[in-house]
């Protein structure tokens, strides 16, 4: 029974989520890559401002290229594992799921791009975790958990100038785990809990405020294209009352006139 209790659920279950929905967009992948990435749950600024808000957790778990998805499940297991260990699976999760969205939050906020797709907000949360672990307990006195910890972030830092890569949602996704970690863990500094706390607060009042400021796409970002493709098939697979109300805010949200619900809507 104390086995099943250590193993880490959690971490295998979303890994498999992200698995699941990868080989998804390459079954299914009705338009292309990106377009069908969309449809099961990609960040996509126009579609998060006509009403789709739950994209900004939805987007952690798709990956389209292999290489990434690669990569973000190898750091899931290692920072995964042991966070869930050592935190528990419901605070873990809490961690993980709240960096992901607070790193998707933070790349509305900061960029332009309308585009994107990837654990790496919920990775970087959980990293930031991870550190917090280290300096309560004393850890970062062995030189060998000292060293590891510098790597780690040397090569995050490195692939944050990658091109492609959402640099805000990773910051984003940092500072949310940091403090959700600092806030959920029973550290023995009890004022440091409010200070977390607090400082958590004046983001979330910070988002939003920022959010509804950034609420618009510009004009050479609009793929109106891709939004009907997407729409019409929604509607082909039966959600076609949803499928209209985001058409029909796109509409509302967009400069230039693309006729988007009618498009979408006509037999």
């Amino acid at each position: 029974m104390k086995q099943g209790k250590d193993r880490p659920i959690v971490t295998f279950a979303v890994g498999i989520v992200c698995i699941l929905i990868f080989a998804g967009i390459r079954f299914l992948n009705f338009a292309s890559e990106p377009e069908t990435a969309i449809f099961l749950g990609a960040y996509y600024k126009p579609f998060i401002i006509a009403g789709e808000f739950w994209r900004f957790l939805t987007a952690g778990f798709v990956h389209i290229d292999l290489w990434h998805i690669l990569m973000n499940m190898l750091a899931l297991r290692n920072l995964g594992m042991f966070m869930e260990k050592i935190t528990g699976r419901w605070r873990y999760l809490v961690i993980l799921l709240l960096s992901i969205i607070g790193g998707n939050v933070f790349f509305f906020i900061m960029s332009h791009q309308t585009y994107a797709v990837g654990l790496s907000g919920g990775l970087y949360g959980l990293m930031a975790g991870y550190t917090l672990l280290i300096l309560y307990s004393g850890s970062w006195r062995d030189p060998r958990i000292m060293s590891s910890l510098i790597s780690t972030y040397l090569i995050n830092l490195m692939i944050n100038f990658m091109p492609q890569v959402a640099a805000a949602a990773h910051a984003g996704g940092f500072f949310t785990g940091l403090l959700v970690t600092g806030i959920l863990l029973p550290l023995k500094d009890k004022k440091a809990k409010y200070h977390y706390g607090f400082c958590l607060l004046l983001m979330i009042a910070a988002m939003g405020y920022l959010l509804p400021k950034n609420a618009f796409i510009d004009e050479d970002k609009i793929y109106a294209r891709s939004d009907i493709m997407v729409l019409r098939y929604e509607k082909e697979i039966g959600l076609a009352q949803h499928a209209g109300k985001i058409a029909a805010n796109l509409d509302t949200i967009y400069t230039v006139d693309y006729q988007i619900y009618k498009k979408v809507m006509e037999d």
